[in-house]
């Protein structure tokens, strides 16, 4: 008599096209559908009630998932939804996922419970399903409420936590930044802005002026190790208003002679390009003039709120209806900040202000920069003239 040896296991199948629909906000009738089309399976009964118990039967599994799903360490090592790590990082990365477009549209909120009740309307604007739209808020909710209160870089947190990919990590970390700082994003004045480009603003805001930022770590003679971090209770969500209120100290840039003076240097290095360029001499005072007067007010929060309107309406909209190229302005950042340095008035302050400028400007030109492209259009309204900015009080 023959022996025959059985084996039975119990590691779950997925379906990722239906997973996918799934994720996508589709009802169960409409998955059955697509299935059967993706399938080029006969339209028979036959043919409906194998699909429509295929389509049933990994739904159901996919609910039972969701659970685990909302906390990931639940998923390893779990006896009923057995599957291997890549299936595993696959479902998550999956789950977590999200519509740059319509994820831009919630920049900068309050990521509460009850704000979801007004997104019906949005939803059927942005043509997603309500469903979609309901599971990636309640996935920056959810990350939000565990990783805000840790301290620590953020992406690393919710990397440990949520076991997402490193860019998908970055993604969120901005996401709790904007949201942290109550960044203002009104609609009408920053509308051509997409998620990428106030992603990449964040990060350089994250990675040059937050506690946790290595340049934070320094000033407070911190070494940029985990423990160290943690233990003093430092987040790269959270800036450091002690380096932007520092930055009053260069105030003295703003008197006229040496405003000049740091007006004549820039244009005499960007004259000396060879490129036949040749900036309007009140345009770069006045571009000067905003970019100084930008430092010295964000330690206010509610000029902080603001700074993408501001870095919009008072130093690119002037730019593009000059009709700079990306590599002119690119050149008259790099100019603006070295130039300074070189000033006999700032060589003779204290020898610390040289790193509070680079830091503060390497970050603050790199999101300048990104914000300006060349495809952009400026406002109509905008003049030659930078929009006048505000003095801070002493």
């Amino acid at each position: 008599m023959d022996v025959v040896d059985v084996f039975i296991t119990n590691r779950c199948y997925f379906d990722m096209k239906i997973y996918q629909l799934w994720l996508d906000g589709e009802r169960e009738e409409g998955i059955c559908k697509t299935t059967l089309a993706m399938e080029q399976m006969e339209d028979t009964p036959q043919s409906k009630q194998i699909v429509n118990s295929y389509v049933s039967d990994q739904l159901r599994t996919f609910h039972l998932l969701e659970k685990c799903l909302h906390s990931p360490p639940e998923l390893i090592n779990n006896p009923v939804f057995q599957m291997t790590d890549a299936c595993r990082i696959f479902l998550l990365e999956k789950y977590y996922s999200f519509d740059r477009h319509y994820v831009r549209t919630l920049l900068g909120r309050k990521y509460s419970h009850r704000a979801r009740r007004s997104f019906e309307e949005e939803c059927q604007k942005m043509g997603i399903k309500q469903n979609s739209c309901y599971r990636q808020y309640e996935n920056i909710r959810r990350i939000s409420k565990a990783v805000v209160p840790m301290f620590g870089p953020s992406a690393k947190n919710i990397q440990t936590s949520f076991f997402l990919p490193e860019s998908l990590c970055w993604d969120y970390a901005c996401i709790l930044f904007l949201s942290v700082q109550r960044i203002d994003l009104p609609g009408a004045r920053l509308a051509d802005l997409t998620f990428d480009d106030l992603a990449h603003c964040s990060t350089d805001l994250m990675k040059g002026w937050t506690l946790g930022s290595p340049q934070g770590a320094m000033v407070q003679k911190l070494p940029m190790d985990s423990a160290a971090v943690n233990q003093e209770g430092i987040s790269d969500l959270r800036i450091d208003k002690d380096f932007l209120y520092s930055m009053k100290e260069f105030r003295f840039l703003l008197e006229r002679d040496t405003m000049e003076s740091l007006k004549r240097s820039v244009i005499q290095t960007l004259s000396g390009r060879g490129t036949g360029f040749s900036p309007s001499q009140e345009l770069l005072r006045d571009l000067c003039r905003n970019l100084l007067i930008m430092a010295l007010n964000l330690h206010h929060s509610k000029q902080l709120k603001i700074i993408f309107t501001d870095v919009m309406e008072k130093i690119v909209s002037p730019l593009k209806t000059a009709a700079w190229s990306r590599d002119d302005v690119s050149a008259f950042l790099s100019a603006f900040m070295n130039r300074a340095q070189d000033l006999n008035e700032f060589k003779s302050r204290d020898a610390r202000l040289s790193g509070m400028w680079r830091r503060f400007y390497t970050a603050f030109n790199s999101c300048v920069l990104r914000l300006f492209r060349d495809n952009a259009v400026a406002p109509a309204n905008s003049s030659l003239a930078p929009a006048a900015t505000t003095l801070p009080k002493k």
